[in-house]
């Protein structure tokens, strides 16, 4: 999955480049800095500590936030009380995660080379370029693209695993498949949320991208994040079209749907294994 994650970070970050460049031209620029080996490994490390901890903080907190909210389980909600639990959830993992998302993209923006694909070297690098808040860069935007994604897979995973259901059963394989269910609904809940999350990814990527190219530093943070997200989301649309808002998506719905789907299959599995019955 990792090397879809780099591409999309590639086509995101593009939208502000003084040129349109096609995903083959930015995957050659990239093979020519990097090598082949670097689809594979620029910026993994950071990207597995983020994914790791923001997943399981997602969906150990998603089930805790919606009794605290609606004062009964997630399977006995509905759309509202899941937006609103999903949005809560989503707050402390954007914040957590924000150090970890700033070595990334500097890392996988590297052209130049100069951080060796070290994940404390980059925090380093920033830190002492730009000082701590630095790491804080396109908050905003990170915790708009965790609420969305949040919010769009839990109040439609449902939805798609009983159509998923209804298929399989059709096809003669009632009661026989429940992993596939949770396969497929859960790629096309993963699928779904990475609708809404995409603007908020490609406004942040490229806000976070003043960091690795020595420019204003610190912009993004709580105080000047919201101001800054909306000058930056229109200097996109107004250079390449609303649709620039989701430059990348097909990536993006690529990675976010497998997530997805791993995560509707290995969940439960976990919950089996550890005796967790926390719905």
């Amino acid at each position: 999955m990792y090397p879809v994650d780099l591409v999309r970070a590639l086509k995101m970050a593009s939208v502000t480049a003084g040129k349109s460049e096609t995903t083959l031209q930015l995957l050659a620029a990239f093979k020519e800095t990097h090598g082949v080996v670097g689809f594979f490994t620029q910026g993994l490390v950071p990207e597995v500590a983020r994914a790791a901890w923001m997943r399981a903080l997602k969906f150990f907190l998603f089930p805790v936030m919606h009794e605290f909210v609606a004062h009964r389980p997630p399977s006995e909600g509905n759309s509202a009380t899941k937006a609103m639990a999903s949005v809560i959830a989503s707050i402390p993992e954007s914040i957590t995660i924000m150090p970890l998302e700033i070595s990334k993209i500097c890392l996988q923006l590297d052209k130049a080379k100069v951080l060796g694909n070290s994940m404390f070297k980059a925090i380093s690098d920033t830190v002492k370029r730009c000082g701590p808040a630095a790491l804080f860069t396109g908050y905003v935007g990170v915790q708009y693209r965790q609420a969305a994604w949040t919010t769009g897979y839990f109040v439609s995973l449902d939805f798609f695993k009983n159509k998923a259901r209804t298929a399989l059963d059709y096809a003669g394989l009632e009661g026989k498949a429940q992993g596939m269910v949770n396969l497929a609904g859960g790629f096309c809940a993963g699928v779904f949320g990475a609708c809404f999350n995409t603007p908020g990814d490609v406004i942040r990527t490229n806000i976070q991208k003043t960091v690795l190219a020595g420019g204003e530093c610190g912009v993004g943070g709580i105080m000047a994040g919201p101001k800054n997200f909306f000058n930056v989301g229109s200097s996109i649309v107004s250079a390449r079209g609303v649709g620039g808002l989701w430059a990348g998506f097909g990536f993006k719905a690529l990675h976010l749907g497998g997530s997805g789907a791993l995560m509707a299959v290995l969940v439960p599995k976990f919950k089996q294994l550890l005796n967790v019955n926390y719905d």
